[in-house]
């Protein structure tokens, strides 16, 4: 009984893991015309610039919902979303590090607002990097991040 229960508990974490995960993804077009409700003729409420992490609430035919780490919200045409997962820089400095410890070099610092491309993620670090040279530069702690 105690083995069945574990397959199933983990193939409900595996079915709903990738539902949960890919709510995070970000813009994948340069100036892209953020709207009040999800149609063309809509106001514009904001410009969003490339890699600019979202999280999609819901969908609505080609339109997606999405909120962002200040809280603002609005309505994006779906075909200018990407699935690649970015992170916004919240601190004045935070410091990128060779490895996922308080213990490793620092190799960079970022400064607040700045967004670089997720590769990775462990324990509460993230693997951060270039998003449009698709190049790795280390590690940052996830509290001073959000998108991931």
């Amino acid at each position: 009984m105690r083995k069945i229960l574990c397959l199933a508990v983990t193939s409900v974490v595996l079915l709903v893991s990738p539902v949960l995960a890919s709510n995070m993804q970000s813009i994948g077009k340069d100036r892209v015309n953020v709207r009040s409700k999800p149609n063309l003729k809509s106001e514009v409420v904001f410009k969003a610039f490339l890699g600019y992490p979202i999280q999609i609430e819901r969908q609505k035919n080609n339109w997606v919902y999405f909120t962002d780490w200040k809280n603002n919200n609005g309505w994006v045409y779906k075909p200018l979303v990407s699935r690649t997962q970015t992170a916004m820089v919240l601190v004045e400095d935070a410091n990128i590090r060779k490895g996922p410890s308080l213990r490793r070099p620092i190799v960079m610092q970022a400064s607040k607002g700045e967004i670089y491309k997720i590769f990775d993620e462990k324990g509460k670090w993230v693997k951060i990097g270039y998003y449009l040279e698709n190049e790795a530069i280390g590690w940052i702690r996830q509290d001073l991040v959000w998108g991931d």
